[in-house]
């Protein structure tokens, strides 16, 4: 059951990072920063949603870790 968390936690770090950069050069004109923010405008205005989860993912994985299901 922890490497589930382990791996939904990497998963939600890499979108969170990919929203924050997307989110920051946004009005730069970089096409793939339009891609993404056309997709979730919200994650990208606020990526600290996205940090929110993941912060509350790894804690749930450092319990499941704890527990050795």
């Amino acid at each position: 059951m922890s490497n589930l968390a382990l791996a939904l936690l990497v998963f939600l770090a890499l979108a969170t990072c990919t929203f924050y950069i997307a989110g920051s050069i946004y009005g730069q004109g970089t096409p793939w920063a339009k891609d993404v923010c056309a997709l979730s405008r919200t994650l990208c205005e606020h990526p600290a949603w996205s940090l929110m989860a993941t912060g509350i993912v790894g804690v749930l994985y450092l319990l499941l870790r704890g527990f050795r299901f």
